[in-house]
């Protein structure tokens, strides 16, 4: 669906008139601040710094004076810094000179300068003089040319401060009318955005609105959706489209999930059903054994010394295997236990990878000894330590081991290799046994599978069933490459974060 009238092209259009009048408003503001501006300007800029300079002059002029006479009164020899003093006076009052910005102010340092040149006539003469200086004439006219300047420097500083009292009245005068001007506009621009605004919402909500109440009424799951009408072009009709499409989605994901859950059903019922003919054969083949060893056993017990010592044989032999055959039963009945146990979340923890590997096969070098089995183990050195189930996951290695020693002839090889790469850690378990048919091969993982080689060597479906199932829970994977006559191996990885 094409868009032909968007939202935002609408509030677009609203929100002119009160951008037209902030604006307005801006620009008056901007001409006030900018009469704010200089008035304050002048006040600071100017008229401050003449008062300044005018006072720090009338300072030095009055320290000097005030000098000579403690010095006079006790009749000591005059001690003054002419030059400097003449260069303290003389710097402000030529700041004053180049800042004038008042009426009569540039006639009044003229007069000021008329009066410090006399000033500076006079001083020098003060320089080196003996104390008898103090009571000729010469002092009088002194005392007399400070005194005028500094009556001048104070007519310099009221004239710059009555200018500074004209500007702030200026500058509060224009405060006021921009604050009247201020309030004025932005009063009625929020009028108008606040009409505005309830304007757009009203026509913007009610569609939506409309739209939740309708969804609101749609049940997950139901199977069946409502379909919306689509009443605009803008987004909200474009929401609305996109609901439908979200809806058809949804049916059609109800539809797959029904289907999904029929084919878990028939999976579980599968399951059930091979997990009972597991189970029954399972009973079946341990009364054949147990049978068997118990007529040998009778025999032995009761004629034992009666038979031949080859007959006598013939049944220890015949006792040993069924004792083999229920061993491998029983395993069986335990890999059920521990299948159903898989689900149990266990904690996990942190053990160093050779350490893993060889308590794992621990268990395994006697058997590996008794059948001339060589068992290999290539760790490389500065393997990490690898996070896992440490009660679950080193029976994936056993399990994998056992398997591969119960199916390699005497003389042959078993060999297991940690290798890291990236953040994984990759574990092969190879030998040199008898292979697995192909046409076993894609189900050698599956639960309560059982093969022709059940009754002769024992089981090679529940245990590697249990050995993915590890690896999946530590976020792993596994599979397996064979060669009838040339062995197997098996290859999992697990992330070691």
């Amino acid at each position: 669906m094409r868009v032909r009238y968007p939202i935002w092209v609408k509030i677009f259009a609203g929100s002119l008139l009160p951008a037209v009048v902030l604006i307005a408003a801006a620009l008056l503001y901007h001409q006030d601040l900018d009469s704010l501006g200089r008035s304050a300007g002048q006040i600071l800029s100017q008229n401050y710094k003449s008062i300044k300079a005018a006072k720090q002059s009338r300072k030095t002029i009055e320290e000097t004076r005030n000098l000579m006479l403690e010095q006079m009164s006790r009749g000591l020899q005059p001690a003054l810094g002419v030059p400097e003093t003449l260069a303290r006076i003389e710097a402000p009052l030529n700041m004053c000179k180049a800042n004038i910005t008042e009426v009569g102010e540039r006639e009044l340092i003229e007069r000021v300068m008329a009066d410090f040149n006399r000033y500076q006539i006079t001083l020098p003469f003060f320089a080196e003089a003996t104390p008898e200086i103090w009571h000729t004439p010469l002092f009088s006219e002194l005392l007399k040319n400070s005194a005028t300047l500094i009556r001048r420097l104070d007519e310099l500083v009221e004239l710059n401060e009555a200018a500074m009292e004209r500007s702030d009245r200026e500058t509060q005068l224009l405060a006021a009318r921009a604050q009247r001007r201020g309030a004025l506009l932005f009063t009625m621009a929020i009028i108008a955005m606040l009409a505005l605004s309830f304007l757009l919402s009203y026509r913007i909500a009610k569609p939506v609105m409309a739209l939740a109440r309708l969804l609101s009424a749609a049940k997950e799951g139901s199977g069946a959706y409502p379909r919306f009408e689509v009443r605009s072009r803008d987004e909200v009709g474009f929401l609305t489209e996109a609901f439908n499409r979200l809806l058809r989605r949804l049916e059609h994901h109800d539809h797959y999930r029904d289907d999904i859950l029929a084919t878990e059903k028939e999976k579980v019922r599968r399951a059930e059903e091979a997990k009972g003919k597991f189970i029954a054969d399972i009973s079946h083949q341990l009364k054949t054994p147990m049978t068997s060893l118990a007529m040998s056993v009778s025999l032995l017990h009761e004629r034992g010394e009666e038979l031949e010592s080859g007959k006598r044989a013939r049944l220890l032999e015949t006792a040993r295997e069924d004792c083999l055959r229920l061993s491998a039963l029983i395993n069986e009945l335990v890999d059920v236990s521990r299948l159903e146990a898989m689900a149990r979340p266990r904690p996990k923890e942190t053990i160093e990878v050779s350490q893993l590997v060889r308590e794992s096969i621990a268990p395994l070098l006697k058997q590996a000894e008794e059948k001339q089995i060589r068992l290999e183990i290539d760790l490389p050195p500065g393997l990490p330590p690898i996070t896992i189930d440490s009660f679950r996951f080193p029976w994936v290695i056993t399990n994998l081991v056992g398997n591969a020693l119960r199916h390699t002839e005497k003389g042959g090889s078993v060999s297991v290799k940690v290798r890291k790469r990236g953040s994984r850690f990759y574990f092969e378990c190879t030998d040199t046994g008898s292979g697995i048919e192909p046409r076993y091969l894609p189900h050698i993982f599956d639960r309560y599978t059982q093969f022709s080689e059940r009754g002769k060597r024992g089981t090679i479906g529940l245990g590697l069933a249990i050995v993915k199932d590890v690896i999946e829970h530590h976020n792993g994977d596994i599979h397996v490459e064979s060669h009838l006559g040339k062995g197997t191996r098996f290859i999992f990885w697990i992330p070691n974060p």
